[in-house]
């Protein structure tokens, strides 16, 4: 069911229940040097993803990269009690009932991030989105700061939906997420040190994944900021 991605890189999509909008939640999973497995959002549990994964490696890190990506936790949570389970700050608040070891911070730095370096987008603390870059395959992965739609694949209010969005045949940060936004100075400052990575694909939780050309598709995303944020002297 996992589909690869590149050397060390999976991913695997599942719907998600969203009225009107043809939507899927992507998985991605990445095997570090170690030859252990760091997960991406999980789907909700199967026994034929489970099976899959065990092919690959043992589980040991499974992230939670926003306080939006919440889903899911308690069946991987029981299987795998010996991984380690991080989340966005906020989670824990939210879901006192899962028990995430590791809250990611701007500061402290996990062991797995010489592989997966991480950076919070700031200014939307209803979100506290991490996106991360494995760094070998020059991937970005990201949760709700982009999607990448298929218009053909909607139905009549899907389509609709798109353009209200600004999500209409282009690979965007919606308006809807450009709404939880609270300071637009934080927030162009991350995305200032986002375009200073080495990305050239990128792999969004929701749409299709952006196979090369990374950095002038996130620059195109960030127009809206203004020139002073997304022009090549932000590099």
């Amino acid at each position: 069911m996992l589909k690869q991605v590149d050397a060390n890189l999976w991913e695997l999509e599942r719907p998600l229940r969203t009225p009107g909008l043809r939507l899927k939640h992507r998985m991605t999973v990445a095997r570090l040097a170690s030859g252990d497995l760091w997960v991406h959002s999980p789907v909700a549990f199967e026994e034929g993803i489970a099976w899959d994964l065990a092919t690959l490696g043992p589980l040991r890190h499974f992230v939670a990269p926003s306080m939006f990506h919440d889903l899911h936790w308690p069946e991987w949570f029981a299987r795998y009690p010996d991984a380690t389970f991080y989340c966005a700050p906020g989670v824990k608040e939210e879901h006192p009932e899962l028990p995430f070891q590791r809250v990611l911070s701007d500061t402290g730095r996990e062991p797995w991030e010489t592989e997966l370096p991480k950076l919070r987008i700031d200014g939307m603390p209803r979100l506290n989105e991490f996106v991360f870059l494995h760094v070998a395959t020059r991937t970005l992965l990201v949760a709700d700061l982009l999607f990448n739609l298929d218009p053909s694949t909607q139905p009549f209010l899907g389509k609709l939906f798109l353009r209200l969005n600004g999500l209409h045949g282009r690979v965007g940060c919606s308006r809807l997420f450009r709404w939880f936004i609270k300071d637009r100075r934080a927030f162009a400052a991350s995305v200032k040190v986002l375009l200073r990575w080495d990305v050239d694909r990128i792999v969004p939780g929701h749409g299709e994944i952006i196979a090369t050309g990374g950095r002038d598709a996130l620059v195109r995303a960030f127009t809206w900021l203004g020139p002073d944020h997304v022009s090549p002297a932000s590099q």
